[in-house]
C-alpha cells in the first residue's frame, strides 16, 4: 500500500510531462487517486515478485501490462466527452484486442481481463461522495453498472477471444 501511495508521485509527473490528463498532479489531489492507489499497489505487489524474498504470482508481466493499459484506459474513459464516443470505443476496441493478445500467453485470462479494467472501476467508484440515502443507493448503483458495462464487456470478449485462440494454438498439428 505503501509503495503504491509512492509511486502516485512518479505517475502524477509522467502524465503531467506528457501534457495527459486524469492522472497529473493536479488530478491526483482532486480525486483520481482513488483509482491511481489502489491500480499502483498492485503493480508494486506484482513486481515485488521478481525480488527473491516474495512469492511470485503467474503471469506477472502479462498482469502488469494489462494494468498499465487499465491506467492508459482509465484515462481516456474519464474524458470519454471530451474526446468522443469514436475515441472511447475505439480504446474499448483496443482494449479488447490487448485483453485477447495477453490471454492467448495467460495461464490465469479471466484474472487478467478483469484487471485490465480494475482502474477503470476504481474511477467511477466514486468513493470520495458522502453515502448516498437509501433510496438514492439503487439509482446510482445502476447508474455506475451502466457506466461500466462496456468496458467490462469489451475486457471479457477479449477473454472469450484470447480462450479461443489459445484453444485453437493448442489444437493444432505440430510439425516437427
Amino acid at each position: 500500500m505503501i509503495a503504491g501511495f509512492l509511486l502516485m508521485w512518479p505517475l502524477g509527473y509522467t502524465y503531467a510531462a506528457l501534457g495527459w490528463p486524469t492522472f497529473h498532479s493536479w488530478g491526483l489531489m482532486h480525486g483520481t487517486f482513488v483509482a491511481a492507489w489502489p491500480t499502483l499497489s498492485i503493480l508494486a505487489f506484482l513486481a515485488l515478485g521478481y525480488l527473491p524474498v516474495f512469492r511470485r504470482i503467474d503471469d506477472t508481466v502479462l498482469l502488469i501490462a494489462g494494468l498499465v493499459w487499465g491506467l492508459l484506459l482509465a484515462t481516456g474513459f474519464n474524458i470519454r466527452h471530451a474526446l468522443g464516443f469514436e475515441v472511447a470505443y475505439g480504446l474499448f476496441s483496443a482494449t479488447a484486442v490487448i485483453v485477447a493478445a495477453l490471454c492467448v500467453f495467460a495461464k490465469h485470462r479471466l484474472r487478467l481481463a478483469l484487471l485490465a479494467i480494475s482502474p477503470l472501476v476504481f474511477l467511477n467508484l466514486d468513493l470520495l461522495l458522502p453515502p448516498p440515502a437509501l433510496e438514492q443507493l439503487l439509482s446510482r448503483a445502476i447508474s455506475d453498472l451502466k457506466a461500466l458495462l462496456p468496458p467490462v464487456a469489451f475486457s471479457l470478449a477479449g477473454y472469450v477471444l484470447g480462450s479461443l485462440v489459445r484453444l485453437a494454438i493448442k489444437r493444432s498439428p505440430r510439425t516437427v
